[in-house]
Formats: C-alpha cells, sequence, structure tokens
C-alpha cells in the first residue's frame, strides 16, 4: 500500500495546496522565503552530497536491526545493502537543504534528532547551525557506527550519536544545556509510538521551539497521526509540506491554522 498511497497523496496535496508566498503570517513568509531560496551549489552541500552519494553506491552490507516501523523497501532482521538502507531511509536533497536553512534561521542552540540514519540529514543541520549542540539517536548500532563515521569524515564537532533507542533516550533525557529549539521526528512510523515520543519530549519545548515531523504521507497511520499532532492545543499553527510537516507553538499567531504548501518544483528536482 505505501507507495501507492503516497503517490495518490502527492497529487492530491499538489492540486489543493498553495505557494509558500501565499503566507499572510509575515514570520512563517520571512521562514519560507529563506528556507526556499536554495541554493544547491552551497560547498558544504556538495560535501554532504558526496558522502550520500558513495552511500547510494556502495557494495557493502550489514546487519539491520530495526526498531520502529521498518521499511516498506526492505525486510526487518536482515543483512542488508547499505546501498538499500541508503536509497529508503536517507531524506531528500531538497528536504535536506531546507531543514539546513530553517536550523540557521531559527539561530537553533539546541536540535534533536530521532532517527540517524545514515548520519546525512544530521549533517545539514550541523552545518546550518554550527554553533548549535546537535543531538541524534539511532537504535542498530551497525548503522549508528556508519554514521558516527561519516560525520567525524565531515570534521563535524557539534554532534553528539546516541546509540540507545528512542525509548530508552527519552527515559533519561534532560536538557541541562536548554529547551529543544527544533525537533526531527523521524525514524518510527508508528501512530502510537510517534505520539508518545512527541508526548515524552513536550516538556522541554518553548515558544520558539518548531517540530519537523517527516514521512506524513508515508502510511495512512502517519497521516492519521499527522492530523492528531495539528489537533493539539498547544500547536499554534502548523504547515503540510507533503514530504514532512512543521508544528509551532508561538502564541503570537493571531489563529490557529494548518496550512498546506507546496515547495517549489526546482527544488523538488535538485
Amino acid at each position: 500500500m505505501g507507495r501507492m498511497y503516497t503517490s495518490l497523496q502527492f497529487v492530491s496535496h499538489f492540486l489543493r495546496s498553495r505557494k509558500w508566498s501565499a503566507f499572510h503570517s509575515p514570520y512563517l513568509f520571512k521562514l519560507f522565503t529563506h528556507c526556499c531560496e536554495d541554493q544547491p551549489g552551497n560547498p558544504s552541500f556538495k560535501e554532504i552530497e558526496s558522502k550520500r552519494k558513495a552511500l547510494l553506491s556502495s557494495q557493502e552490507s550489514i546487519l539491520r536491526r530495526d526498531f520502529g516501523a521498518g521499511s516498506v523497501y526492505q525486510p526487518k532482521e536482515e543483512k542488508v545493502p547499505i546501498s538499500q538502507i541508503a536509497k529508503s531511509s536517507l531524506s531528500f536533497p531538497f528536504q535536506c537543504r531546507f531543514m539546513s536553512r530553517l536550523a540557521s534561521f531559527s539561530n537553533s542552540k539546541l536540535i534533536l534528532e530521532l532517527g540517524t540514519s545514515l548520519g546525512i540529514s544530521t549533517a545539514y543541520y550541523a552545518f546550518g547551525a554550527s554553533d548549535a549542540l546537535v543531538e541524534t539517536v539511532e537504535g542498530d548500532p551497525e548503522v549508528a557506527a556508519r554514521a558516527t563515521g561519516i560525520l567525524e569524515s565531515l570534521h563535524l564537532k557539534n554532534v553528539t550519536v546516541h546509540c540507545e533507542t528512542f525509548d530508552e533516550f527519552i527515559s533519561h533525557y534532560n536538557t541541562s544545556t536548554g529547551k529543544i529549539d527544533l525537533l526531527f521526528l523521524d525514524g518510527d512510523h508508528r501512530m502510537e509510538a510517534t505520539l508518545q515520543y512527541y508526548q515524552g519530549l513536550k516538556e522541554y519545548f518553548h515558544a520558539g521551539t518548531i517540530v519537523i515531523v517527516d514521512d506524513i504521507y508515508w502510511s495512512k497511520e502517519m497521516t492519521a497521526c499527522w492530523e492528531k499532532l495539528i489537533s493539539y492545543p498547544e500547536v499554534t499553527q502548523s504547515v503540510n509540506c507533503f514530504h514532512f510537516g512543521l508544528l509551532f507553538y508561538n502564541q503570537d499567531f493571531l489563529n490557529k491554522e494548518n496550512h498546506e504548501i507546496h515547495l517549489p518544483l526546482r527544488m523538488l528536482m535538485s
């Protein structure tokens, strides 16, 4: 069902969504102007993408231990090519660039990512907010080790990789360095689990926190999860970008509203 559902939803979303420049909110307009002024030629981005290219062409296989809902492309608990993991679990380049610029725009000091995978999106966050502490969580030891190697090869000093399950991490988490500025929820595509992680971290949010929910059209269950999240009273605005959604908590928004936005096609094709 996965691919068919996602494809049908993409067409539906594109037909009913608006261009980001239609925002009435000055804050959201400024945010999307910054994040959509795409610069794929950025030297840092090129360096990260060279790592992605190497992962996609890797002939090596590792034993994959999947603690989430798994992937529509691969079964659990078996030897899997790194190229397959990269193909099925890495965020698209345009999304990574958007998130890197979002980290920069929000002046984030503490970024938390649930779902490191092979570290590509993590690297984008770390480059986008070089003064931030980026904490990222990956339950699979082999995958976490590969991600750590990639991040070290990029000479990123502001990233900490936690090799443990999301439940384990959240159970002992405390933000001695401050509140979470940017939270990326990825790596588990079950509604109950995603909502549980959100609730477990909510006490660390502040008015300027932005939560990114990945793969909101990965399945009917994830779409239902997104609908549940945007209904929470603390969410003052939300933006559905199809591949991911953004949640905001600033009380300065006049009305609670969910926006459906399509990103520029030039971004999606590069």
